[in-house]
């Protein structure tokens, strides 16, 4: 048998179903798919009476699970703290299991959408287990006797686990540590909870002692997306004021970002495409144009061409339209036309990212068309192609690999300067979150949440761009 086959050549990876950490991993496997057959919760908040401080108090009732109760305990009324809680505990009785609570919440589309987070929360040990009985099974079928694509899944999923059963215990008193230290013995985790989180470590510990005969990270740059992610929804559960707020007001904002910045990024290609065409023609006035337009935008900073956009262009547009007007009689509509010409701050916006950004692409499709061997184009004319056949078919499929890492940062670097189009009354998250901070003042707040939506943001697209990348990598 290959070499490859073996950790070192002569030993196999694993003793098959005999070894201690394949008993390990089905072990918990099976402990958690017991244990979510046991009683989780025994107790929950059927209503709480919150009273503070100026002797207002606010009542609220709870059919399913407790919510929103922390965000009434952290908003106090102005000039008033929070006096006291009483919260009213009733005995859970058909959904004590895990099992119990997913089916409750399921079964009615009002609880699961107010609830998904909890099903999501008890899912991940039922994943950790799939993965873990995947991992032994696909193991006793390889001849090297461990599936290694199977061991970070199993490693991940089950450290996963524990923090997914940490959170759905954190939802039985909605994430309130005050809450939870006032009516500790009411929110004592039951007996399937332990066993569970039991069973994930068992899992983690057993996928994790396979560790060393991995020729890979077990962590790829993946897992910091989804860190910064569960970084803005804990601070969103854990304090909910003025985090809960602030996720409400942004949140159009973020949208209007993405809107902006993909709708830019499509126009910026076919830009940048035709300046780079028109950067290596030969045609002296396409060259000329060409340069030009590169040269000019790439020395003026994008602050300035939005501002010249919104503030100056209508100006010209009066120039051009009473220049018109004073031509000829039969321009008075073209010539009105412009002078009440005004673009939208949303097309305004578009139109600047475009311009700007197309300069800097035109120079990385000048540079990766030029970096294709000009044999490629001989060859190509031989066949009988013409210049945009040629093109079309040879040179853009070869230079795209070339140029997909530097248009990928692009791409990342206008997520980021897509900010700027907030100077022109754009609601996107930097304006949002300007608004938010001019209203409430809460300065730190407001500007950590905006920070930690850009960086999933960014995060995200940087992961994407990588993965694509790959996909389309050559050997030169």
């Amino acid at each position: 048998m290959a070499y490859a086959d073996y950790d070192n050549g002569n030993e196999p990876l694993s003793n098959g179903w005999r070894d201690w950490r394949f008993m390990l991993i089905l072990a918990g496997a099976a402990l958690i798919l017991v244990s979510l057959a046991l009683p989780f919760f025994s107790q929950r908040i059927s209503s709480a009476k919150v009273s503070f401080s100026d002797g207002s108090t606010i009542t609220s009732h709870y059919s399913t699970l407790v919510q929103g109760l922390n965000l009434t305990m952290s908003k106090s009324p102005v000039d008033a703290k929070l006096d006291a809680v009483d919260a009213i505990l009733t005995p859970v009785s058909h959904r004590r299991s895990g099992y119990g609570w997913m089916i409750a919440i399921l079964q009615r589309p009002s609880a699961l959408r107010r609830h998904l987070s909890l099903v999501l929360c008890l899912m991940v040990p039922l994943l950790a287990a799939a993965a873990g009985i995947g991992l032994t099974i696909r193991s006793q079928r390889t001849p090297v006797g461990l599936a290694r694509g199977w061991v970070p899944a199993a490693i991940n999923i089950g450290w996963g686990a524990l923090l997914g059963l940490f959170l759905a215990w954190c939802h039985h008193f909605d994430f309130s540590f005050t809450l939870r230290a006032q009516y500790a013995s009411g929110f004592a985790p039951g007996v399937g909870l332990w066993g569970a989180a039991l069973g994930a470590a068992l899992i983690f510990a057993g996928a994790f002692s396979f560790r060393r005969a991995l020729h890979e990270n077990v962590l790829d740059w993946w897992a910091l997306v989804f860190v910064v992610a569960l970084t803005i929804w804990l601070l969103i559960r854990f304090k909910p004021f003025p985090y809960v707020e602030i996720w409400k007001f942004v949140e159009d904002g973020i949208v209007v970002t993405l809107r902006i910045v993909t709708t830019s990024f499509g126009l910026i290609l076919l830009v940048s495409l035709l300046g780079g065409l028109g950067r290596i023609s030969r045609s002296r006035v396409i060259y000329f144009i060409s340069s030009l337009y590169v040269e000019l935008i790439r020395g003026i900073p994008l602050l300035v061409q939005l501002l010249f956009i919104w503030y100056a262009l209508p100006q010209m547009f009066d120039v051009l339209g009473g220049l018109l007007m004073s031509l000829s009689p039969n321009l008075q509509a073209q010539g009105q036309w412009l002078i009440d010409l005004r673009l939208s701050p949303f097309t305004a916006a578009v139109f600047g990212l475009t311009f700007c950004y197309g300069a800097y692409g035109s120079e990385i499709f000048r540079a990766g068309i030029s970096s294709i061997h000009r044999g490629q184009m001989e060859a190509a004319r031989s066949l009988g192609m013409n210049y945009f056949q040629s093109m079309r078919h040879v040179i853009l499929p070869q230079a795209v690999r070339v140029i997909l890492p530097p248009i990928g940062n692009e791409f990342v670097a206008l997520l980021k300067d897509s900010s700027l189009v907030s100077v022109l009354a754009v609601s996107d998250l930097t304006r949002r979150g300007r608004e938010y901070m001019a209203r409430t003042f809460l300065s730190f707040d407001t500007w950590i949440m905006v920070a930690l939506c850009y960086l999933v943001l960014t995060l995200f697209s940087s992961r994407a761009v990588e993965f694509i990348e790959s996909k389309t990598r050559f050997e030169r």
